[in-house]
């Protein structure tokens, strides 16, 4: 276990982020499933299982059906996985880091075939969090996370930029998310080189709050649904 603490902090130091695989266990992956089919079940109006789930919501996108998708998801990240997930996260990153964290509070990137919606662009997590010092987590939930289904991709070493507080705002519209753009993506994105970030279920990323990260587009006919947790270091 020392051993891989080791290699985590090390590659978390030098990239910027490192994939921790086989976190999760198999019960745990199970009620994450469990409870994303209850709650968008409940939330659409619709009887969902593991296969439907991708048609359906991709329909309610398609339709404009925003803000009952959006309530389902906020609904879903407040339930007991996530919690469960938040509490094991933070004993590990209390070890990992020989500090104290505390959850701050839980999400889920969504990623949709044809839809910009909820993609980000490229952006840091700082802008969001400006008066704290935090830590990301994110895994994939029912399916891996991949090139061809949408999963976020970081510019590797680009945390050692520190704090980028040049940013332009993008949103593609009232629905859609923020993205805080640096102004100098265009040279910061020639300087450092892009990886995609590929994860099997049971895996999950750390990433720093500076490492500059985007969403891609999902070519799949399946929705990528990725958890996310974050952490903010008690003072």
């Amino acid at each position: 276990m020392l051993k891989d603490q080791n290699y985590y902090s090390k590659k978390y130091i030098k990239d910027g982020y490192v994939v921790i695989k086989n976190f999760f266990n198999g019960k745990e992956i199970r009620n994450f499933e469990k409870n994303l089919i209850s709650v968008y079940s409940k939330f659409l109006n619709k009887k969902i299982n593991k296969k439907n789930i991708h048609d359906i919501i991709q329909e309610n996108e398609k339709n404009g059906n925003f803000d009952d998708l959006y309530k389902a998801l906020k609904n879903y990240t407040k339930k007991k996985p996530f919690k469960s997930a938040s509490k094991k996260l933070k004993k590990f990153s209390n070890l990992l880091f020989n500090k104290k964290f505390e959850p701050i509070n839980s999400g889920m990137a969504i990623g949709i075939n044809k839809s910009k919606r909820t993609s980000y662009e490229w952006h840091q997590e700082k802008p969001y969090y400006k008066d704290v010092s935090t830590i990301h987590y994110q895994f994939p939930i029912l399916d891996l996370c991949n090139r061809s289904n949408g999963t976020m991709s970081v510019l590797v070493g680009s945390h050692n930029l520190g704090f980028i507080r040049k940013v332009e705002n993008h949103k593609a519209s009232k629905k859609s998310i923020n993205s805080f753009v640096p102004k100098k993506i265009k040279q910061i994105a020639k300087k450092y080189p892009e990886r995609f970030i590929t994860m099997d279920v049971k895996d999950v990323v750390l990433f720093n709050e500076n490492i500059i990260h985007r969403s891609n587009n999902n070519i799949t006919n399946k929705v990528r649904f990725a958890g996310i947790i974050r952490l903010v270091e008690k003072r």
